[in-house]
């Protein structure tokens, strides 16, 4: 007996000799061949009838799209498929329906891209077979088996992002892997997911609950509806009246009300979003300005030098209070200003045990600064020593 994987043999469908359907569009100039079934000599899908039919489409058709739903059959009818595939020279377009299993999985790497429904799967595991004859004769058999595996080994490592451990893995002894389309996506086995284009009902509506008033504008056909420009309906107005409680807006507004009502709620909103943006401008100016202007009496008291300037703007910018705080400890001493930075802790007592410490041993100055700020600054209140030793480490140069 050859070698054979299929995805259950319990579930094995009864042999048959009908042959596999397939449809020609030739206004299209598209052919289709859907292998749904199982794969070999006595099997619903055979490499003689397969080959015939395969070469008659091409003759016809520049581009082929060959649907799978198979729980896999013969090794070596699939190879045989599958290097029919790879050395056409027509595009092949494999859309993987349901599952494909075992040698079906391995035929589906025949195409040039490789879409999956959203709810197919791939299977892969070890072939297996079974043998009746002398010592000899097992021991080519299972020299056969090993063959066809290190062979299917070798395409899926080609075909996909899958690392030689994880192949090795999909070939476990009586172990069978399933992988569903984000998966196999991820793992590069399949180039696209096919969603279904079809909302339920209770899809229609967006949750807004977390979006930005910008963002909940724009999931409505793009943007704010036009002002004064037509009739809004009534569906629209409750659109915009449920988009405005979202953001947390309050008005007035109802669904009867008028269209020069929305039209002017809808107003005060983008001109409150101007003033907001308005303010936040001015606020980074006059942070920049502050930032600038203590820096620069640092510089002329000596307490930094002209090659710090720009990283102590930096922090000033990020976190004016702290930088300031960390200024003003500092003695101005333009001769040797290290002597002002080292200068020893104070010996307060019990400052090694302090709440703020507790699992960050290991924080320096900028991290204090960037993951907990006001803890910094108590720090600074309760235990002075450990910050003196921080802002020693930090700014010792």
């Amino acid at each position: 007996m050859l070698p054979k994987i299929c995805h259950s043999k319990q579930g094995k469908m009864s042999q048959i000799n009908e042959r596999f359907y397939y449809e020609v569009n030739d206004q299209a100039n598209e052919a289709e061949i859907l292998i749904y079934g199982y794969i070999g000599p006595w099997e619903a899908v055979d490499y003689k009838g397969f080959q015939n039919d395969f070469r008659q489409l091409l003759s016809r058709n520049k581009d082929l799209t060959v649907r799978i739903h198979s729980g896999g059959g013969s090794v070596y009818e699939g190879l045989a498929i599958y290097d029919l595939m790879r050395s056409s020279e027509v595009n092949i377009r494999v859309i993987v329906e349901g599952m494909a299993a075992s040698m079906a999985s391995i035929i589906a790497l025949g195409g040039d891209t490789i879409e999956m429904t959203e709810n197919a799967f791939f299977m892969m595991h070890a072939p297996s077979g079974g043998y009746w004859g002398s010592k000899s004769g097992f021991q080519s058999y299972i020299q056969q088996l090993e063959q066809c595996e290190t062979r299917l080994g070798e395409i899926y490592k080609e075909r996909t992002k899958a690392d030689e451990e994880t192949i090795v893995n999909w070939f476990s002894p009586d172990k069978d892997t399933w992988l569903d389309s984000s998966q196999c996506l991820a793992l590069s086995i399949c180039d696209e997911i096919i969603k279904p284009t079809k909302k339920r009902k209770f899809e229609s509506e967006e949750d807004l609950s977390n979006k930005s008033v910008e963002e909940i504008f724009a999931c409505y056909e793009g943007g704010m509806p036009p002002l004064n420009e037509s009739l809004i309906t009534i569906y629209m107005k409750n659109r915009i009246i449920t988009m405005l409680a979202a953001a947390g807006i309050t008005h007035s507004l109802t669904a009867s009300s008028d269209d020069d009502a929305f039209a002017g709620e809808l107003q005060k909103v983008l001109d409150k979003a101007g003033k907001a943006d308005g303010l936040q401008n001015k606020l980074t100016e006059f942070t920049k300005v502050n930032a600038e202007n203590l820096i620069a009496a640092a510089l002329k008291d000596g307490k930094i030098t002209p090659a710090e300037k720009e990283e102590w703007t930096k922090d000033a910018t990020d976190n004016y209070e702290l930088t300031a705080k960390a200024l003003n400890r500092m003695a101005g001493k333009p001769g040797d200003i290290n002597n002002s930075l080292n200068r020893k802790p104070n010996n307060a007592l019990g400052n090694e045990g302090h709440d703020s410490l507790k699992g960050r041993s290991e924080w320096d100055f900028d991290k204090w600064q960037t993951e907990d700020p006001k803890g910094l600054n108590k720090l600074e209140a309760e235990a002075p020593d450990e910050f003196q030793k921080l802002f020693n480490a930090k700014f010792t140069k």
